[in-house]
C-alpha cells in the first residue's frame, strides 16, 4: 500500500491557480507603475553625465586645471604613394630604400589608385600590405 504524505507549514495552504494569477497580475502592475519612474531617472542620469562632461564656467571643488589633463598625441599624417619622397616611403614598415625607389619609378608612368596597386604591380606581398594599411594611402587627383 502506497501512502502519500506532505509536510507543510501550519499557516500556509497550497497556492491555487487563482492566487498565482493574482500575484502575477500584481507584480505586472507594480512593474508598469514603476516603468515611467525608471525611465525618468535614466534620462536624468544621462543628462547629468552630459552636463558633467561639458563642465561649467566656474571651477568647482573638484576642478582639474588644463595643465593636469594629458594631451593626446595626434596620429601621423598618411604618406601618399603618389607624392612621397623615397625617404618618406622608406619609413613605412617592410619598405626599404630599394622598394621605395621602385615605388617612385613606377608611379612616374601611372599613378597609384590604391594601396592594392603595390601588390598588383609586384612591389609588395598581401601580408606586407596589411602592415602599411593605416600608414599610407594613394591620393588620386581627377582632372
Amino acid at each position: 500500500m502506497l501512502v502519500w504524505s506532505e509536510i507543510r507549514p501550519p499557516d500556509r495552504a497550497p497556492a491555487s491557480r487563482a492566487s498565482r494569477r493574482d500575484r502575477l497580475l500584481a507584480a505586472t502592475r507594480r512593474v508598469v507603475r514603476t516603468a515611467p519612474l525608471i525611465a525618468a531617472l535614466t534620462v536624468a542620469l544621462i543628462g547629468l553625465a552630459l552636463f558633467a562632461d561639458r563642465g561649467g564656467d566656474a571651477p568647482g571643488p573638484h576642478h582639474v586645471s588644463d595643465a593636469a589633463i594629458p594631451t593626446t598625441v595626434s596620429p601621423a599624417p598618411l604618406i601618399d604613394l603618389n607624392t612621397a619622397s623615397v625617404a618618406e616611403l622608406a619609413t613605412l614598415p617592410g619598405i626599404g630604400e630599394t622598394r621605395a625607389r621602385a615605388i617612385v619609378e613606377l608611379r612616374a608612368g601611372r599613378p597609384y589608385t590604391s594601396l592594392a596597386d603595390l601588390v598588383e604591380r609586384g612591389l609588395l606581398r598581401p601580408t606586407e600590405l596589411a602592415g602599411i594599411a593605416g600608414l599610407a594611402m594613394a591620393y588620386v587627383t581627377i582632372e
